[in-house]
């Protein structure tokens, strides 16, 4: 009877140890996958900041901001004559300075 008991407790025991180490295995693989994932995005960081060292970004950046390089100029095309006049009926018939304030203030009367 203690022969039997003694078999259980063993088995019980090698059991716990099973599944604690099937745990373990899991977490590890997770551990794993977590950083097969964060050296892809380590990777694409490497490279777009080397993309983001070269001079053609930067010229590129510079000239989304505005600046302009040295011997450039802006230049501004015009399509057709109508936007000119949409632009200048626009000004005249917007209100006044004076006009938008008050509107401001105490709101369109």
């Amino acid at each position: 009877m203690s022969l039997a008991l003694a078999g259980l407790v063993l088995a019980a025991a090698f059991v716990g140890l099973t599944v604690q180490g099937n745990a373990i295995a899991r977490e590890i693989a997770g551990y794993r996958s977590d950083l097969v994932t964060d050296q892809a995005q380590h990777d694409a960081l490497t490279v777009q900041i080397a993309n983001q060292k070269t001079a053609d970004y930067v010229r590129d950046k510079a000239r989304d901001y505005g600046y302009i390089a040295p011997n450039e100029a802006l230049i501004s095309v015009q399509r057709d004559g109508q936007a000119s006049d949409a632009l200048a009926r626009t000004a005249n018939e917007a209100p006044s300075r004076i006009a938008r304030w008050f509107a401001f203030f105490f709101g369109a009367r």
